[in-house]
């Protein structure tokens, strides 16, 4: 089996359990009342926070396949190189975009105060940064992400770095 084909296989997989995953935490017992009649406690949380781990886990699995397998087969030898974007620049733009959005993360995180839910359970401060930090990183990178699938789809770098004849 092709690479292509198990991979479109394997994304249409995750997107189709987790639309699945979604529709059934929205459509069951959605409005389930919490303790105190009038917060909204949805009977499949869980099912999502499960969900959520599951694909942090897949993700992170992948990433270390991709990177070991990447490493051992561009050690030494890059091969030719036919749409003249240079890989290590990628990957330094990479490593740079997510180390400079979780700094922004961190500084704009700065300050919090600890969270006490309904239910009396505190988050430290500390806990309320971290999480912060994570969030807008992700909104950056997702807003990195959109952009380069908008450049890669045009095909403009391909076009600049492709040598004319």
């Amino acid at each position: 089996m092709k690479l292509e084909k198990l991979s479109n296989i394997a994304l249409y997989t995750c997107i189709g359990i987790g639309v699945v995953c979604f529709a059934l935490f929205f459509l069951v017992d959605y409005n389930n009342m919490d303790f105190d009649g009038v917060h909204v406690s949805p009977a499949l949380t869980d099912l999502i926070l499960i969900l959520m781990y599951a694909l942090f886990a897949v993700t992170a699995c992948l990433t270390i396949w991709s990177l070991v397998r990447g490493a051992t087969i561009n050690s030494g030898n890059g091969g030719a190189n036919t749409t003249g974007i240079a890989g290590g620049k990628v990957t330094l733009f990479t490593w740079g975009t997510v180390i400079v959005a979780l700094i922004i993360g961190v500084v704009s995180g700065m300050g919090e105060e600890a969270y006490t839910t309904v239910s009396g359970v505190t988050t430290s401060a500390g806990m309320v940064t971290v999480v912060d930090m994570w969030l807008i990183a992700i909104y950056i990178l997702a807003i990195v992400a959109v952009v380069a699938v908008v450049i890669s789809m045009s095909g403009w770098l391909t076009k600049s770095a492709t040598p004319k004849e």
